[in-house]
């Protein structure tokens, strides 16, 4: 094991302008050691200034000891974001700058962005261990091999505080790398955000994660990102049966998966049509899934009322008008009016990303601006402008009691205020009344002539106990 300063027995005679490679970062761990309450408690760690000399950022340079600045990023108590850009290629300055920051309990947000070694990562388990703060925890941007791919999951699987909720890991690895990250999240059923764009993860890392997501007995899981990542219909497959045990995930990025077909967006139906289902945002962008997809995408929102964002590229997709007509029959299925009220009310968005909704048809631009509109009933704005005539028959079976229920309906219409069609209701309103008196004249007769002989029975016992 590799031996390091005693720092807590030098600190009291040590000079930073000694330990630093300019004014500036000695500023910076003065900062740190003085716990200043006037700094923004975030440090960069960078290997050029990014924009001018920020009192944030931490620049690298010959003279710098990074064993010094780890001891003070531990002992700080109001540090709550740490970057890690850059670090030199000595290892013993890396894995002395990791040993320092074990300590820390305060850091919120941590962030590496290049490899850290072997003995760095063992480090970084020990941080995790001991920091039950950390509420985001970030790989992004540099290669992880098979060993290193060991090392974050050994990492990982330190880390056993439910203070953790957010976990990402970007252009960071390959197929043969990601399974052991994701087996080692079996222990992280809190995390509520999972972010795994750019890794060409595969098949077999759909299979290690949905495993993993099966086994969270209790899943916190709201937002889950996997755009470009290689994955195709069989490995969307077993991530749907992860995700259906997710009964909080709202958000699904799967962008740039240009190996899902048809077949894979069907296997997303399960999922749509869960009891649990809280999905409101599924991406789809860059993925060619035609109309088939489209239709299956139609197919399982039927019912689905959870659901508010579904985007893709519509060109791209390859949807023509006959998966435009499945999301039309989605939203506003006309064939009857029981089945327009029964259509889908909670789509608001079906497209293109950025709200470009050129490529959309008119018809359900409509529907879903309807949907969106808090402001009116979207069901009876479909049924007024969809059916002409209201078809009463299957009313009949409920009896005069329909009525007082078919009057609240049309003056819900009236309170519902759509543009262009009160001037209307008045007459649909007469019409349909009619049809129903006109469908069933024997019972209005006889509804009549009850009533009539109830009251001659109450005048009577009226007068005969006035007599008495």
């Amino acid at each position: 094991m590799t031996e390091y300063k005693d720092y807590n027995a030098l600190v009291h005679d040590i000079n930073l302008a000694d330990i630093t490679s300019s004014m500036h970062n000695a500023d910076i761990l003065r900062q740190l050691l003085d716990d200043d309450p006037d700094w923004n408690k975030s440090l960069y760690i960078l290997e050029n200034e990014i924009d001018g000399e920020d009192n944030d950022e931490f620049i690298v340079g010959a003279g710098d000891d990074l064993g010094w600045l780890g001891y003070f990023i531990g002992r700080s108590e109001v540090i709550e974001v740490l970057e890690v850009q850059y670090l030199p290629e000595e290892r013993e300055q890396v894995d002395a700058f990791m040993w320092g920051i074990i300590q820390n309990q305060s850091i919120k947000r941590l962030s590496i962005k290049t490899d850290i070694g072997d003995q760095g990562f063992e480090n970084l388990g020990r941080f995790l261990r001991n920091n039950n703060a950390l509420a985001s925890l970030r790989f992004v941007n540099f290669h992880v091999g098979r060993e290193c791919a060991h090392d974050v999951a050994m990492a990982l699987e330190q880390c056993r505080h439910d203070s953790l909720r957010s976990f990402d890991l970007e252009s960071s690895n390959d197929e043969d790398t990601f399974s052991e990250i994701a087996e080692a999240l079996r222990f992280q059923s809190q995390l509520d955000r999972l972010h795994f764009d750019c890794n060409n993860i595969g098949r077999d890392g759909c299979v290690a994660l949905a495993n993993t997501l099966r086994r969270w007995q209790s899943s916190n899981l709201q937002c889950l990102t996997l755009s470009n990542n290689n994955i195709d219909d069989l490995g969307l497959e077993a991530l749907v049966e992860g995700m259906t045990n997710c009964s909080n995930l709202e958000t699904v990025h799967l962008c740039d998966n240009r190996s899902i077909t048809a077949a894979g967006i069907r296997s997303i139906s399960p999922l749509l049509q869960s009891e649990t289902c809280s999905l409101k945002f599924i991406m789809l962008q860059r993925i060619n899934f035609g109309d088939e997809g489209a239709i299956a995408l139609a197919d399982g929102l039927r019912g689905n009322k959870s659901l508010s964002r579904l985007v893709f590229a519509p060109i791209s997709a390859g949807v023509t008008d006959v998966g435009w007509s499945a999301f039309s029959k989605l939203l506003c299925d006309t064939s009857s009016i029981n089945n327009t009220y029964l259509s889908n009310h909670t789509l608001e968005w079906v497209g293109s990303l950025f709200y470009d909704d050129s490529d959309t048809p008119p018809d359900v631009r409509r529907y879903l601006l309807w949907n969106k509109d808090q402001r009116i009933d979207a069901a009876i704005c479909k049924i007024l402008t969809t059916h002409d005539h209201f078809d009463m028959k299957p009313f009949f079976r409920w009896k005069l009691k329909f009525l007082p229920v078919m009057v609240a309906w049309f003056q819900r219409a009236r309170e519902a205020g759509l543009a262009g069609l009160n001037h209307s209701l008045g007459s649909k309103k007469l019409s349909s009344m009619y049809d129903f008196v006109r469908g069933m004249p024997m019972l209005v007769v006889g509804g009549n002539q009850g009533q009539e002989k109830t009251r001659r029975r109450s005048r009577k016992r009226r007068l005969n106990g006035e007599a008495k």
